[in-house]
């Protein structure tokens, strides 16, 4: 791995962090471009924000609402809509 990564390698990672632990070369490589590059890193915290609303389970003392039902299968039917097309 590079240490300076494109736009889109970076964005690739930052995905790819959210759902497993990046060995230290891509962490170290994707912080670097962050660190320089005002797009990704907005890219990069709007997915942390993304993955902070759609979170569906609650615990059962957590006041924290998941997205709702209605929003869900609007979500849905769009990206079955998309996939269609």
């Amino acid at each position: 791995m590079k240490w300076m990564t494109t736009c889109k390698e970076t964005t690739e990672l930052a995905s790819r962090a959210m759902d497993e632990r990046l060995p230290l070369p891509e962490r170290m490589a994707m912080r670097l471009h962050l660190a320089v590059c005002k797009n990704c890193t907005r890219f990069a915290q709007q997915l942390k924000e993304m993955r902070r609303q759609f979170r569906t389970e609650t615990a059962d003392k957590d006041e924290a609402p998941g997205l709702a039902h209605e929003a869900r299968q609007r979500i849905a039917n769009e990206l079955q809509k998309k996939l269609d097309s």
